[in-house]
């Protein structure tokens, strides 16, 4: 072969391995940019089988096929949520972990206590996944017959009445004490570790419960409780007889046990935005609607930067409640 030639199927050969070379690096570049490329784990601060379980399960499941993996849901219960929050917040930020957040974790706690190991501030709103209405109920027998009722008897006797909830910093409480800023009251907060709120309220050892739609509703619907209002703005699907707080007297008036999904703050926003369109599209799903409304949670699906938004704002009126009642923190 002569020189020339040699030198010109030489320089062939040689561009040829760049431009393999260059197509490997792409690809690799590509695989590495990829999100997500490993399963994601989504955390519950709390046992499985209650309401927050059974709606990060179901949009688990719904938003996996939209992000090509598998979306596991993994229980890390205790201290309210925080055992979860504490693990989120400390996690790599590349948006393979996730929580689903709650209220009192989220935005009552770090109120509440001074040693919390995290704030808002060390998470990155995905979505709001909606929430669930909560009831103010009193037993059938109740003398209080309406809302109107409560606040005159309140305000004739300062103190005296009591309500149940499933503790302090529950969303359930929250709810109760900007109740009584709104109405200008002061009623008497007995606590519980549970759902035991309720046995008592039936017994006669307690006025009223700030319950969940979820666990009232059955006793509403065979009677022996009577619902006074429902803290959302708008009435709940479930019980549309059932008047709203803000439309008995105290106009955008909003409180309720709300769920949405977040990441660790710092984790990539084309990540997040990901995860947003993922979660958004489960949750818009008539099927995955039929499924939360059935369980008395009201879907909702919003951008991230919404989410954010609402999750200040909460933090700014949970804080306010709080103060307002002087509890002061642990």
């Amino acid at each position: 072969m002569a020189i020339p030639a040699l030198i010109r199927t030489r320089r062939a050969a040689a561009c040829t391995l760049l431009a393999v070379a260059g197509f490997l690096g792409c690809v690799t570049g590509a695989k590495a940019e990829t999100f997500p490329n490993r399963p994601i784990r989504l955390q519950v601060g709390y046992t499985a089988g209650g309401g927050i379980d059974t709606v990060s399960r179901i949009l688990a499941e719904e938003a996996s096929p939209f992000l090509g993996q598998p979306i596991i849901v993994e229980n890390k219960a205790g201290a309210g949520g925080i055992i979860a929050g504490d693990f989120v917040a400390k996690s790599d930020p590349d948006g393979h972990i996730l929580m689903t957040a709650a209220a009192g974790a989220m935005v009552i706690s770090p109120h509440l206590k001074r040693s919390m190991s995290y704030r808002l501030d060390d998470f990155t709103g995905v979505t709001l996944a909606g929430a669930s209405p909560l009831l103010i109920i009193v037993s059938a027998g109740s003398p209080i017959t309406s809302l109107q009722d409560l606040i005159a008897r309140a305000k004739a006797n300062p103190g005296t009445i009591t309500y149940g909830t499933p503790g302090i910093g529950t969303s359930n409480h929250t709810a109760a004490l900007l109740f009584e800023m709104a109405a200008g009251i002061k009623l008497q907060h007995v606590p519980y570790r549970g759902p035991e709120a309720n046995m008592d309220l039936l017994a006669g050892r307690i006025d009223l419960v700030f319950d969940a739609l979820t666990t009232a509703s059955p006793f509403v619907s065979d009677g022996r409780v009577r619902a006074l209002a429902v803290t959302t703005k708008t009435r709940a699907s479930m019980l549309p007889s059932v008047p709203t707080i803000a439309e008995s007297g105290f106009p955008g008036f909003d409180s309720a046990n709300w769920y949405g999904i977040v990441a660790p703050a710092k984790t990539p926003p084309a990540h997040i935005e990901k995860l947003n369109a993922a979660f958004v599209k489960a949750i818009g799903k008539p099927a995955v609607q039929e499924k939360l409304k059935a369980i008395g949670f009201v879907p909702a699906g919003n951008s991230a930067s919404e989410f954010n938004a609402f999750l200040k704002s909460e933090y700014e009126k949970m804080g306010a409640a709080i103060r307002a009642a002087n509890i002061t923190p642990e």
